[in-house]
């Protein structure tokens, strides 16, 4: 944290010294401390580094980390571009996901309505992406999905959306929870490969499962970037290969009403943070 940026001391006493004695055999003092680190980040205006918040609690740099990890897995704190710590926004914790499936239900329902294909989206839940939400396509053949699915972060749209924008720390996490499961022959299992298609992904906004999943299956995937650009949810069509527009013009139009879905779901997230 620069000079500039740095909050103000708070200047508090110890939550441990405001609660219980020294000899209350009750009393965790990690707790309280993992207590204060949020009390400290709640009332700040900028991120803390890692070595303003451990001088702040008066915890070692190592004891302080451990906290923070945790608060961390636990989506309480997340840290910004530069690697400090601030609070998680409400979208970013998984005791939220109905937020988002209530944020997503009409841009959902417009995406449905239109290109009459099954639109699905999915939110991180800790160590795995699962899928909230799904309308299916009337057809009769036609891609499907299930609500509590838990997504590949290597072989579907909606899974590498979302990993493609998480740290180095939470991609790992995600892939070596799920593990590299080969589905079929197109499935990316390289790790380098793998890496080049989470940087377009981020360059583009475009995630695409063409057939890494499910033979005879294309699914277009985009982020939702919730308040404070957190990339924890995600939206997708999926169709048949068979009805993959030929024209260009038909696919950039699905594209593009993603993208836009995609916007509309981030706006309501928003105006209700």
């Amino acid at each position: 944290m620069t000079a500039e940026s740095l909050p103000a001391p708070l200047h508090t006493k110890p939550i441990s010294k405001n609660l219980a004695g020294p000899k209350d055999p009750y009393f965790s003092r990690a707790t309280s401390k993992a207590f204060e680190l949020l009390d400290i980040l709640d009332r700040a205006e900028a991120s803390w580094s890692l070595n303003d918040l451990a001088a702040e609690v008066q915890l070692t740099k190592s004891s302080t980390f451990r906290l923070l990890y945790t608060l961390e897995t636990l989506r309480r704190v997340r840290r910004d571009d530069q690697g400090h710590y601030q609070r998680a926004r409400r979208m970013d914790s998984p005791a939220e996901p109905a937020l988002f499936v209530e944020a997503a239900a009409e841009p959902m329902r417009k995406l449905s309505m239109t290109f009459r294909e099954t639109i699905s989206a999915a939110a991180l839940m800790g160590n795995h992406i699962e899928v909230v939400a799904v309308i299916d396509s009337p057809h009769l053949v036609r891609m499907s999905n299930v609500v509590g699915r838990i997504l590949p972060p290597h072989a579907s749209s909606m899974g590498k959306a979302i990993t493609a924008f998480q740290s180095d720390e939470v991609r790992e996490r995600l892939l070596t929870s799920y593990g590299m499961t080969i589905f079929t022959p197109n499935t990316i299992c390289d790790q380098r490969q793998l890496e080049e298609y989470f940087e377009r992904i981020r360059q583009t906004g475009i995630s695409c499962d063409d057939e890494e999943n499910t033979l005879g299956g294309i699914c277009y995937g985009v982020p939702i970037h919730a308040p404070g650009e957190q990339v924890q949810a995600a939206l997708s069509l999926s169709m048949p290969m068979t009805r993959l527009p030929k024209e260009p013009s038909g696919l950039q139009a699905i594209l593009d009403e993603l993208h836009q879905a995609a916007a509309d779901v981030a706006a309501i997230l928003e105006a209700n943070s």
